[in-house]
């Protein structure tokens, strides 16, 4: 038998509305608080340290003077300190202080300048350089070479011919030491006749004379454009060096390479005879050997070279004024 419930009296259930109302009111208002709270999260990151990071500016590389060394040198040796000519104005702009030599009156002592060009430098300090500069010269029609040491300000911040100046007069200087030259890494040989040989021969007299087809003579891709126009009537394959052994006999597997070194003497239109030398990197394709391509330059030991000197008749003409 159920218990009769007590009805509730007009205040209890006000109270309970109440708080029925606040109950519902606090969670609607939880909803959009939380969603602002969130959102606000997910906007603002968290504080971190900063860290110190400073990128250490990579230093200027330092313009050599040279090309300005090798131009003030070939005015100095052509301008004549008493002729008011164009050559005196264009050496005063590039050395305003520099002392010039006095030429005699006889043409034939006049100086002949066939070319300069720079073959050192050092950096003194910033912005002060010394630059030796080689000249082929003709006086009083005897040929030599001479050097000059060329004392070269530059400054760093201005733009074009007036940040440079030559401070003083050149000093005649020794020609350099010759730097000792590594042997090739070659050991082995082809004999002429051989296929190795025979397809080397066929390339450079094409290569040189135009006569043929240099494209047949190539591996399937290779490219080795041939000079505008036929520069020789006439080529002599002398030695052909191999850098692997056993190249020298039948032609291998398919797919094979050798580097080789080819000195060839090329015969002009006039009958001039110029020996040159080409290294090729040759490769084998269906029992023949064809060029795969034209190296820069021959590969050298990594031994170190015998270091020369010069000999004393070159020095004694390179200090002459």
């Amino acid at each position: 038998m159920r218990t009769a419930r007590p009805t509730p009296s007009c205040s209890e259930r006000f109270e309970r509305c109440a708080e029925r109302r606040v109950t519902v009111w606090a969670a609607l208002a939880a909803g959009p608080l939380a969603l602002f709270a969130s959102c606000a999260s997910a906007r603002v990151p968290a504080r971190t340290p900063p860290h110190a990071v400073t990128a250490a500016a990579a230093p200027a590389p330092a313009q050599d003077p040279s090309g300005f060394a090798q131009l003030f040198v070939s005015l100095w040796l052509r301008t004549d300190g008493s002729a008011n000519d164009a050559h005196l104005a264009a050496l005063r702009a590039l050395a305003p202080n520099v002392d010039l030599r006095t030429a005699q009156s006889a043409p034939s002592n006049s100086v002949s300048v066939a070319q300069c060009a720079a073959v050192d430098s050092t950096q003194i300090s910033t912005g002060y350089w010394s630059v030796v500069v080689g000249c082929e010269t003709d006086t009083s029609n005897q040929a030599s070479m001479r050097y000059y040491a060329v004392p070269v300000q530059m400054d760093q911040n201005g733009v074009g011919v007036g940040s440079l100046a030559v401070i003083a007069q050149p000093a005649a200087v020794a020609a350099p030491t010759p730097a000792g030259v590594p042997p090739t890494l070659y050991p082995d040989s082809a004999a002429a006749g051989t296929p190795l040989a025979s397809a080397v021969s066929a390339f450079a007299t094409a290569y040189l004379t135009g006569q043929g087809d240099v494209g047949a003579l190539l591996s399937p891709g290779a490219r080795i454009p041939a000079p505008a126009s036929a520069l020789y009537g006439q080529v002599q394959v002398g030695q052909v060096s191999v850098g692997q052994p056993g190249m020298d006999g039948q032609v291998p597997a398919d797919g094979t390479s050798c580097e080789i070194w080819v000195q060839a003497t090329a015969t002009d239109q006039t009958g001039s005879a110029w020996p040159l030398g080409y290294a090729l990197r040759m490769r084998a394709r269906a029992g023949r050997w064809e060029v795969a391509a034209l190296e820069s330059g021959p590969a050298l030991s990594t031994q170190p070279a015998p270091t020369t000197t010069a000999t004393p008749s070159v020095a004694a003409a390179a200090t002459a004024p």
